[in-house]
């Protein structure tokens, strides 16, 4: 059945990769635990005993022909009593897709499951089930517009953090089984639905955290959406989510090719809609508040100046572009009683929310 095995470390954890031979079929491995005449699990731990096998890890890839068609978790199967421990399907959808690696390997999972991923990464477990919802709806209208426009999906896309759940069992320890159960319930709880508007999938933009009003994305994008506009999001301003940034004034000299120092005159020129920084003044300078955020690294570009002898102190408010979505806003929103549709209904204006078929 196994052909050769190559062993790999992603996020500092060892993978196991099998290559299968060619009448190895995905379809099969449903039935693999039940069928006492052909174990999934136990033949590769066989596999691993027989060809002595270094492998401590948890994931198993079974590769055919250059593609992942399937992957395991050994700590899912109870090898002294032959049964599973967990059902590991996180939906009766049996959608497949390529989920392209850092590796440049092609892993092919159901689509449910990367979703499960992809919430998982995207919001805390500990959430409210109506903003875990509306993020599942979200990484399901991104990933199916992908698609429909025949463009990879990626786990290291900075767009949107996938988790596998070799990942989500360290991270969550104990609490993995509670929290697994909590994010496949909010899954299947909106399975098949995705954002729409004038019957094409939107851009599903989100963010972190807001400084109270979302942006209009044509102060971020240069094109108007008519979904991402600037909408109120007053549940993140109790949030607090200021931070800091303290920049040596001979950095801030080199970076803008002025010299900064206490003398030094700042005025904001102008504002967008969402309260960001449009357009700064240094002395006789006028630079753009995003790109300026963007290279300072700064968390969002509502930001205030003050400049001292030797640093220059930039406080910011909110986290992120402030398009769409606001992740903790979502949350806030939930917990205030709003469910995932008037979440999403809020975030994205002008939108419907549409079950689709696979």
């Amino acid at each position: 059945m196994f052909s050769k095995y190559m062993l790999v470390s992603e996020e500092n954890k060892p993978i196991l990769y099998l290559y299968v031979n060619d009448i190895f079929e995905f379809a099969s491995m449903d039935e693999t635990v039940q069928d006492s005449n052909f174990n999934i699990y136990q033949n590769i731990h066989n596999y691993l005993l027989r060809s002595k096998v270094p492998f401590q890890g948890d994931k198993v890839c079974l590769v055919k022909n250059g593609i992942i068609i399937g992957t395991l978790y050994l700590s899912d199967y109870d090898f002294n009593y032959h049964r599973p421990v967990e059902v590991i399907d996180a939906s009766s959808s049996d959608k497949l897709i390529d989920l392209e690696k850092s590796t440049g390997i092609i892993e092919k999972l159901k689509l449910e499951e990367y979703i499960f991923g992809v919430v998982s990464g995207e919001m805390p477990a500990i959430f409210q089930e109506e903003s875990l919802k509306a993020q599942a709806v979200i990484a399901r209208t991104y990933a199916l517009k992908r698609l429909s426009r025949n463009l990879p999906i990626k786990n290291f896309n900075a767009t949107q953090i996938y988790r596998d759940r070799s990942y989500l069992k360290e991270l969550w320890g104990d609490k993995y089984d509670e929290y697994q159960n909590k994010i496949k319930k909010a899954i299947q709880s909106t399975e098949r639905e995705v954002i729409k508007f004038d019957g094409d999938y939107i851009d599903a933009y989100y963010h972190l955290a807001s400084n109270g009003q979302t942006e209009d994305s044509r102060n971020v994008l240069k094109l108007a959406y008519p979904y991402l506009v600037s909408v109120p999001s007053s549940w993140d301003s109790s949030l607090d989510k200021v931070s800091r940034r303290i920049v040596p004034n001979d950095y801030l000299s080199k970076l803008l090719n002025m010299k900064i120092d206490k003398n030094t005159n700042v005025e904001i020129l102008m504002k967008t809609i969402g309260h960001r920084v449009k357009y700064i003044k240094f002395d006789d300078k006028v630079f753009d508040g995003l790109i300026l955020s963007n290279r300072l690294g700064l968390n969002s570009n509502d930001f205030t100046v003050h400049v001292e002898d030797e640093y220059t102190t930039f406080t910011t408010f909110g986290h992120g572009h402030g398009l769409g979505l606001s992740k903790y806003g979502a949350e806030a929103m939930a917990k205030s009683g709003y469910n995932y549709k008037e979440i999403i209904s809020h975030y994205y204006p002008n939108t419907y929310i549409e079950k689709v078929n696979y």
